[in-house]
């Protein structure tokens, strides 16, 4: 009879434990406002950041700053010794509605609402909201890219 319970018992377990999840992989191509682009996130170190993405295509000083952008495909990623911004603009990364690059400007807009600045260019329109901001251009309407920050600087200056 113990035999058997504790057969049962061992049943019990191991069927508990193929219901739980694995953790979420950072490499999912997910935008999150204030957080995330993918596996890059806001506030990694250069280390961090080599690790994840390995070396960038091309490497830019920021005039005037001790800060660096750092350009792989499909994103823009800036850093002094921490990663203090990302934009993407390649149209795999979208956010938990479906923003990216690509996507309707009408569906950025709905989704997020009313803007906290916006900045029309010649060629593209910015949208802010503190944490995520989305160039638009002017001519299709579509999203060119998407940023993301812990908070905009976007439309200052």
């Amino acid at each position: 009879m113990n035999v058997v319970r504790n057969i049962c018992v061992a049943a019990m377990v191991l069927g508990l434990g193929a219901c739980a999840s694995a953790p979420r992989s950072l490499n999912d191509n997910l935008i999150v406002p204030g957080e995330r682009v993918g596996d890059v996130k806001l506030g990694m170190t250069l280390f961090e950041l080599f690790a994840a993405k390995g070396n960038p295509r091309k490497t830019t000083p920021i005039p005037n700053t001790r800060a660096t952008t750092y350009f792989y495909d499909g994103l823009t990623v800036a850093a002094d010794d921490n990663v203090y911004w990302i934009i993407a603009d390649d149209p795999s990364y979208r956010t938990d509605v479906g923003v990216g690059p690509g996507a309707e400007q009408i569906l950025a807009r709905g989704a997020y609402g009313k803007p906290k600045c916006v900045v029309t260019q010649e060629d593209v329109t910015l949208y802010g909201y503190g944490d995520i901001y989305f160039d638009v251009d002017n001519v299709s309407g579509k999203v060119k890219d998407v940023g993301i920050q812990r908070d905009s600087q976007a439309c200052d200056g």
